[in-house]
């Protein structure tokens, strides 16, 4: 077919940060936080999870969470599996044994009531967040995962204060608060520790064995290795591994035999097959997934091998509306066309492409004007069909 006679990624890999304040009536003063946006935000209209990262204006950790999130290199097959897209927040702490020690119950009301509802009226997010905290902000992220149960379903604990025996049984008796409440829901907890932090360490270990033997099933934990790492280091392990842990296939992906099956699949069946795992997606993890463009392709794609024309550009046509930032779709899309014989759909699809892709950030301009030249010159051959 005309359009997937070359397979070129768009490896649009710019990304978008802001600073921004809120006045916070709960602490009574003003706050900052920067917001880092998916590459190609303004294009997309899919909803994003969000990331959140305590002592956010240490630029270091910031950006390793932004480039942990948004690394997706995949070579785009069907099996392959890519970090989801995510909003990421970087909080900044004025005086953090204030924030997040002393003062912790109030600035817990400030994200729960505050700056998550903020986050969620000004851009297009999932009920699904990631709190990540290191020392004092990892004690207080385990604390906020049974403060606000829900509110962030996922909790990277990075040397978490939990040194002391009085520290240790307050964040053991507030989890196993969160266990009785929640045993249908899945939770993800990433805790990690170096050591070379000594009884800091050893109690990050006891945390991780009573997780393991006293949570529910839907739990699941990861303890980072911290061989050699002291206080200091251990964000550097902790924040990329744990960002990949909350979003592993094993959760957010079919399994490869279903997946073929989608890809092999007649008729109803693709489409079908994939809203069974969606749906029983969502109910694991709460709220309603979309399928990923992935998916979307895989169905489109099907139909069209077989022969199944209408279906096709159907089904092409939702990938484009859903994910016009996925440049690949508008292939599948100018073959849906072309498969019925309609050239002006054919037409109207790849310059829709161009119009994206003159909107869209380029990491490599190279790669940008490699897609250019593939669309126009897919053009100009259908503009000469008769």
């Amino acid at each position: 077919m005309l359009a997937i006679a070359i397979g070129v990624s768009a490896a649009a890999l710019g990304a978008q940060s802001h600073t921004y304040h809120i006045r916070s009536k709960i602490l009574g003063e003003e706050r900052t936080f920067h917001v880092n946006l998916p590459p190609n935000y303004s294009v997309a209209r899919q909803r994003y999870q969000v990331t959140y990262l305590l002592d956010g204006h240490l630029k270091a950790f910031f950006d390793l969470a932004v480039a942990s999130a948004g690394y997706d290199i995949t070579t785009g097959g069907p099996h392959e599996f890519a970090i989801p897209p995510q909003i990421v927040v970087g909080v900044e702490q004025k005086q953090r044994s204030v924030d997040l020690g002393s003062n912790q119950e109030a600035f817990d009301r400030f994200l729960a009531e505050e700056l998550v509802p903020y986050i969620d009226k000004e851009f297009r997010t999932v009920p699904y967040r990631t709190l990540i905290g290191h020392s004092l902000g990892g004690r207080f992220a385990l604390f906020t995962a049974c403060r606000n149960p829900g509110m962030f379903p996922a909790i990277i604990a990075i040397s978490p204060g939990v040194g002391d025996s009085t520290g240790f049984k307050a964040i053991t008796d507030c989890l196993r608060r969160d266990f009785t409440a929640n045993r249908t829901v899945l939770r993800q907890l990433v805790l990690t520790a170096g050591d070379r932090e000594g009884r800091l360490y050893a109690a990050t270990v006891k945390l991780r064995d009573f997780v393991r033997d006293s949570a529910p099933p839907i739990w699941r934990m990861l303890l980072v290795d911290g061989t050699g790492l002291g206080h200091t280091d251990t964000p550097f392990a902790a924040i990329p591994r744990g960002i990949r842990f909350v979003h592993e296939a094993a959760v957010w992906e079919m399994p490869a035999a279903q997946g073929d099956s989608v890809g092999e699949g007649k008729g109803d069946e693709p489409g079908r097959r994939v809203a069974e795992f969606y749906k029983s997606l969502s109910a694991r993890v709460g709220y309603t997934v979309a399928p990923s463009a992935k998916w979307l392709h895989t169905i489109a794609s099907a139909h069209l091998r077989h022969g199944e024309r209408a279906e096709g550009l159907a089904a092409a046509k939702r990938l484009t509306d859903e994910y016009p930032e996925d440049v690949n779709g508008w292939t599948v899309l100018t073959d849906a066309c072309i498969s019925e014989g309609d050239n002006d759909c054919a037409r109207r699809a790849v310059e829709e492409a161009l119009r994206v892709l003159d909107r869209m950030d380029f990491f490599d301009e190279g790669a940008h004007a490699i897609q250019k030249k593939f669309f126009t010159d897919n053009l100009q051959r259908i503009q000469a069909r008769p």
